[in-house]
């Protein structure tokens, strides 16, 4: 494919100036997170109008205008799987594009199959296959093999092309506004997630007491500077179940954290203090700094019922030839039922009974619940057997 290799200052900025006018800008990144604590940015690539381009962060400095152009109102971005290209571009300049079109996100609400690669959409929506041979290459060796150049472009070359045939399918369905609703949720996690520390994502940690988990925040903290200090991943560090085990134990004494299975290791000696004094500032914190848990409510005692109501989720989801990854999994239904019996905290909103899901699946589930619907198998469909019978239909 004829293309730009961008390599220089002077060359970057020529790009620039042919970008902006440019009113949809197809973007792509090739990176590298093996041993390293934030990925390295090995290529970015570009496809707007007729321009097609490679651009080498190895070889070229200073990015930041390129992501201010990307979050620049004038230009909608598409991509792929948008959470590692906007991740680039946060870690830059602390904004994500406003006008952006995940095509990935955008199929979820066409097929059951989410999330789906890109070569999956292309070959199902444009009837396109890619050769795949070099998806997993070493990118930051230079120069670039013909074959790396040629997969690279393929990621973007027919972006565009595919993001106007799903906007046109999801016009045609009416469910335009539910994407883009959908989008701005997703844009506005990615945001949070980004700018918020993720020691409550670690594993296992919904039955630590808050005395705990202020240990476990101490000890996670002095992990990731570590760890990014080395530049290398966290679990080089330490261990996330470590980490939640030794949060769990709550001692300072290096005798008894050197004794936890796993603490076993060459670099005890240098770690044990540090570790010893990050226990030490959780306990010194007075109880009302403690984080409180924020796990998420799971009401076990509603195990049939979610799961009588996720069934029905899928089949409506089957339905309507929509994913039910994207609709909502075991958990929301279960926030549901809870909300409905009254058990559901009030700061807690059901994601079934908001927005387009509501209009999709959060009123049918809430009618099953409440005895306004019942199923009926259809056996004769052994694909889609169950049929929803409204109450005035019931009546009749």
């Amino acid at each position: 494919m004829s293309h730009h290799y961008i390599s220089n200052s002077a060359e970057f900025q020529n790009l620039l100036c042919q970008l902006r006018d440019i009113p949809v800008i197809a973007y792509d990144t090739e990176f590298i997170s093996e041993n390293r604590y934030y990925p390295q940015l090995c290529l970015i690539q570009i496809a707007a109008g007729e321009i097609q381009a490679l651009i080498d962060p190895l070889s070229v400095d200073n990015l930041e205008a390129f992501w201010e152009l990307l979050c620049d109102d004038r230009h909608e971005i598409v991509v792929h799987a948008c959470r590692s290209e906007m991740e680039f571009c946060y870690r830059a300049i602390h904004r994500v594009p406003s006008k952006l079109f995940d095509v990935q996100v955008a199929a979820g609400f066409l097929c059951s199959d989410y999330p789906a690669g890109y070569g999956t959409l292309l070959e199902r929506f444009l009837k396109i296959s890619l050769p795949k041979a070099e998806s997993r290459t070493v990118w930051n060796k230079r120069p670039l093999t013909a074959l790396q150049i040629e997969y690279a472009l393929g990621d973007v070359h027919y972006l565009e092309q595919l993001s106007q045939t799903l906007q046109k399918r999801l016009v045609e369905k009416k469910r335009i506004d539910w994407y883009t609703n959908e989008m701005e949720r997703i844009k506005q996690f990615l945001q949070n997630s980004f700018a918020t520390p993720r020691w409550r994502s670690l594993p296992k940690i919904s039955s630590l007491k808050p005395r705990e988990l202020a240990i476990l925040r101490e000890i996670w903290f002095w992990r990731e500077g570590l760890a990014q200090k080395r530049n290398l991943p966290s679990s080089r560090i330490l261990r996330d179940d470590l980490v939640v085990e030794l949060a769990r134990r709550g001692t300072s004494d290096e005798k008894r954290i050197a004794a936890v299975r796993g603490m076993q290791r060459s670099d005890a000696p240098r770690i044990l203090p540090e570790i010893s004094a990050a226990v030490n500032r959780a306990l010194a914190l007075p109880q009302e700094e403690y984080p409180l848990p924020s796990n998420r409510f799971t009401f076990p005692q509603y195990s049939v019922m979610a799961q009588f109501l996720y069934a029905a989720l899928c089949s409506i989801c089957q339905q309507n030839n929509i994913s039910p990854h994207l609709v909502g999994g075991p958990g929301d239904v279960r926030e549901l039922i809870a909300a409905e019996l009254g058990t559901l905290p009030p700061e807690i909103k059901p994601r079934l009974l908001a927005g387009w899901r509501v209009e999709l699946v959060g009123s049918l589930l809430n009618d099953l619940l409440n005895g306004r619907t019942s199923i009926r198998f259809n056996c004769t469909h052994p694909e889609n057997p169950l049929n929803f019978i409204r109450e005035k239909t019931m009546e009749n």
